[in-house]
């Protein structure tokens, strides 16, 4: 039986024991005044019946025993009153109260205990009837009356036994139900734990796909942005470029994976900050303002002057949905007008309720389609042979980063008609309703400008911009018509002081439409040129290299580059002109280049990608493979650090824990760490700056994104470390001239290399006399030849005989007094030491390399192999050079702080081949090259 049902019993039980010692009393009472019986009589049978209830309960509680007993009893206390009351007109009531007690007895949940009770009740009356008649009857006993009540009490008692066991069996089936219950939950339990475990491993897969995935698209994105730089034909940019789009729309796929993901999982975060929704929007239809042109799509823009200059919300996300919606209208229209329209609906306090939607008059949707419009990898056309591409993620997207902010999204289409999609998005007001230097100085607004572009969409944008400002300006959408307009203004005695020029148009481009201007024109055509561009702006640099174009631009324009770029102008008109200057484009300020940075990072290709890309900023980086080198390095350069790159995915010790080492000794103000991982979930982002870093930048790493961010934190770092000098033409006791002529009259080669021979060989005559006094006279006669041949190739001609005497003395069956050739080879070196230390800019200290301790040399034919491996490695100028110097340094036995100190692994680290090659050629010499061996 249930526990529920038992409870029951044992308060009705309980119950019981106060309903019979409370009868006690009212039998005295009852006799008192009807003088049938003794008080004392009465008072002492109902405590005898109340004394045997309460013993048996409390010996066998709600056994059925007890049950028996208390139905019996209770059954006895109207029979008493029934006797007291005999000759009284309540005498007849008290068989209700019969009916009372047996109706009592339900509470035992127990259908023999009624019985029990109405068996009693029977036979009670029977006893009456043939008995004691007089007791009820006034005359004799009246069968017919028994058998009534007998008739009563069982229709009672059958009713009371349907009703008792109904409610067994409902407590039955709740305890059946409630272990059922207790069973899924504990189910239900044991799958919540395992969707939470799924969950987790769902999403450290995510995190793992995501860094292997965005690994390569890393380096395919960025050595397309390397090639993109050099010298190519027309053909090889075409592919290079085309390479490039296709990485960035993979990356594109991997981050909606990623967001669609984040989304399911309640993980998607939104960012805060202030925008201006117009110019906002601006950027986006001139971001697609191609395809637009070229579908000849035309669009019309509408927008409630009701809504604030300036809103506040997550607006990456926010044109995330406008440039998918927007996508979507230019894929699905082949002809017509979109409209772009945006209404303020509400006004809430602080809160602005913005109604945008998109319009096209496509090919629409029926209303099965619409159904699943934004079902993930669902889509309007799923066949085969359907026309658009896609995956089907975008709107799925969009509806959570909607809703997440609060808002929603819907669709209306027809099919043939076109579609309309709705956003409704809350969006908080700032207090300042002005961006700080959002509008030109007044002698910007006074300049005369001329804007060039076949695209009508990107001229009607920058149009409303300037009118915004309160400028006119005049428009040409090509060539021919800028060069009639130009001939116009200078017959009527004006000019144009800007120029707004695209580089690819149709007929004649931008360049060959200035230089035919400037042909006709003459020197009265000098304004200022702002070349405009949706290619890779060192492209339209190297392009336009020499031809008078004062800056550039990339699109898509909004009016804060426009603003910058005119800024820059006029600075630029203050100071007369400097032609050429790029106004956009990787590149740190001049007072931040010359800092030295440490790059952290365990992929090679990645690692050469960055390492460029820093150099060509203007940094100085030092590279290290994992977070153990990292930690060694920061130690020994003793401050000379700006800033640190790290990777988080390394072997050995990863991102995050030499981050913590780091920080026991640099905080933060000391020394930036910027995370630079393929981990993109906002978890990670969490923990890299738990961890201590300052800022986290997702690979593919975006290079105008990546100098802007130490543009940021290199402000707060030390002094720039001063450029190198250089190279003197006259250095004794080095013979520049004829070392110059070994390295084809590279200075810059030749500088480093004495550098580094002053660290690799600043303490070699201690290390000689070290090894000397070890024994070890075949490692001092290795060491020996190492510094003839580099003094050789330096063009240090006392240091090479002092040290070539040496090793003869040293070689077996050698004569001479070696400790008088060690001292006579210790001025000349010093000399040397000294001369090269005076090439070092001031500054942070240059860290000390040296050698940490020199093992046996290795067998010859083995390292001779290698040194061969090695030379064509640099040859050809490939990665695997850092695993060539490896295997070198393994025959070498060098341990692992000379290995990381080695001037020739430093240079491959830094991708500097040409170094390398001539320091292998300066310390492993061969004959070919006319140095002694």
């Amino acid at each position: 039986m249930t526990d529920q049902l038992n409870h029951l019993r044992q308060r009705f039980g309980q119950l019981l024991v106060l309903v019979f010692w409370c009868h006690v009393p009212l039998l005295g009472i009852v006799a008192l005044l009807t003088g049938a019986m003794p008080v004392a009589g009465a008072m002492l049978i109902g405590a005898f019946m109340a004394a045997i209830y309460q013993v048996t309960w409390y010996r066998t509680g709600t056994a059925p025993m007890t049950r028996y007993v208390a139905a019996v009893l209770l059954i006895g206390q109207p029979s008493l009153l029934l006797l007291l009351l005999q000759g009284h007109m309540w005498q007849m009531d008290m068989h209700m109260y019969f009916f009372a007690m047996i109706a009592l007895n339900i509470a035992w949940f127990d259908r023999t205990a009624l019985v029990v009770a109405a068996t009693v009740t029977a036979l009670h009356h029977l006893v009456l009837l043939y008995f004691l008649p007089i007791a009820v009857f006034s005359s004799e006993g009246d069968l017919l009356r028994v058998a009534l009540h007998a008739v009563i009490v069982l229709f009672q008692t059958v009713v009371l036994i349907w009703v008792s066991d109904k409610v067994v069996e409902s407590f039955r089936r709740i305890e059946r139900m409630g272990t059922r219950l207790v069973a899924q939950s504990e189910t239900l339990k044991l799958r919540s734990h395992e969707a939470e475990q799924a969950s987790r491993a769902k999403g450290m897969f995510l995190a793992n796909m995501s860094h292997e995935i965005r690994t390569p698209i890393n380096a395919i994105i960025g050595f397309c942005h390397l090639i993109q730089r050099t010298p190519l034909d027309a053909r090889q940019r075409d592919q290079i470029g085309k390479i490039s789009s296709a990485g960035t729309t993979l990356l594109r796929l991997v981050n909606d994976i990623l967001d669609l993901s984040k989304g399911e999982a309640g993980h998607l975060t939104l960012e805060d900050e202030v925008f201006d929704p117009r110019a906002e929007l601006s950027r986006q239809v001139q971001f697609l303002s191609e395809p637009l042109h070229r579908k000849n799509l035309d669009i019309k823009i509408d927008i409630d002057p009701r809504i604030p200059s300036l809103l506040s919300g997550d607006i990456t996300r926010l044109n995330q949905v406008l440039t998918n919606l927007l996508g979507n209208a230019i894929k699905f229209t082949s002809e017509g007008t979109i409209t772009i329209a945006a209404r303020l609906v509400e006004r809430k306090g602080d809160i602005a309720v913005i109604e945008s939607s998109i319009s096209d008059n496509g090919i629409g949707m029926t209303a099965e389609q619409l159904s699943r419009m934004f079902t993930p990898f669902m889509q309007a056309d799923s066949s085969t042979t359907r026309r658009f591409g896609g995956t089907g993620l975008g709107l799925a997207i969009c509806r959570q980063i909607v809703e997440q902010m609060g808002g929603w999204i819907r669709a209306e289409s027809e099919p043939g008609r076109g579609s309309t999609f709705t956003v409704m998005t809350p969006l908080r007001i700032p207090e300042q309703q002005v961006l700080p230097d959002a509008l030109p100085s007044e002698a910007i607004r006074r300049l005369h400008v001329l804007l060039v572009d076949d695209n009508p969409i990107t001229c009607r944008i920058i149009q409303e911009i300037f009118l915004q400002w309160g400028m006119t300006i005049d428009i040409a959408d090509g060539g021919s018509v800028a060069l009639a307009m130009a001939r116009r203004e200078l017959q009527a005695g004006r000019r144009h002081d800007l120029v707004i020029m695209d580089w690819k148009m149709p007929g004649m481009d931008g360049l060959q439409t200035l230089h035919a201007m400037r042909a006709v024109m003459g020197t009265d055509f000098a304004p200022f040129v702002l070349m405009m561009t949706s290619y890779d702006i060192d492209e339209v640099r190297q392009d336009a290299s020499g031809k008078g174009v004062d800056l550039f631009l990339a699109k898509p324009i909004d009016a804060a580059s426009l603003l910058q770029a005119l800024n820059q102008l006029s600075l630029m008109r203050a100071d007369q002109p400097i032609r050429n200057a790029p106004a956009h484009g990787p590149g740190l300020s001049p007072a931040l280049r010359g800092l030295r940075v440490l790059l952290v990072e365990d992929n090679e290709i990645n690692r050469e990608i960055a390492a460029q890309i820093l150099s060509d900023a203007g940094l100085v980086v030092d590279c290290a493979a994992d977070g153990s080198i990292a930690c060694r390095m920061v130690d020994q350069a003793g401050g000379a650090y700006c800033a640190v790159l790290m990777d988080i995915q390394m072997p050995e010790m990863d991102g995050m824990a030499a981050t913590r080492q780091i920080r026991k000794t640099w905080s933060s103000a000391q020394l930036p760490i910027i995370a630079m991982t393929a981990h993109a979930f906002a978890e990670e982002r969490q923990g890299c700056l738990a961890a201590g870093m300052d800022d986290h930048l997702t690979k593919p790493v975006d290079p105008a994104h990546l100098i802007a961010t130490l543009q940021r934190w290199l402000v707060l770092g030390r002094q720039a470390v001063p450029a190198m000098p250089s190279l003197p033409d006259d250095l004794p006791p080095f013979g520049i001239p004829a070392a110059l002529a070994r390295v084809n009259g590279n200075r810059d080669l030749l500088l480093r290399l004495i550098l580094s021979f002053a660290d690799s060989h600043a303490r070699t005559c201690d290390d000689l006399s070290a090894l000397l006094d070890g024994g070890r006279a075949e490692d001092a006669h290795r060491l020996a030849h190492t510094l003839r041949g580099v003094a050789a190739s330096l063009e240090l001609p006392l240091v090479a005989a002092a040290a070539g005497r040496l090793e003869q003395a040293l070689s077996p069956g050698g004569q001479g007094d070696v400790a008088a050739l060690l001292a006579l080879l210790g001025p000349p070196l010093a000399d040397a030491i000294a001369a090269a230390a005076q090439l070092r800019p001031a500054g942070p200290a240059a860290i000390p390399i040296r050698p940490a301790s020199i093992q046996p040399a290795a067998d010859p034919i083995m390292l001779a192999e290698a040194l061969d491996t090695l030379r064509d490695q640099i040859r050809r100028r490939s990665l695997s050079a850092r695993q060539g110097f490896g295997r070198l340094a393994d025959l070498l036995r060098l341990d692992d702080a000379a290995r990381q100190a080695h001037p020739l692994h430093m240079a491959l680290q830094r991708l500097d081949y040409a170094a390398a090659s001539a320091l292998i050629e300066a310390e492993f010499a061969v004959p070919a090259r006319g140095i002694a061996v």
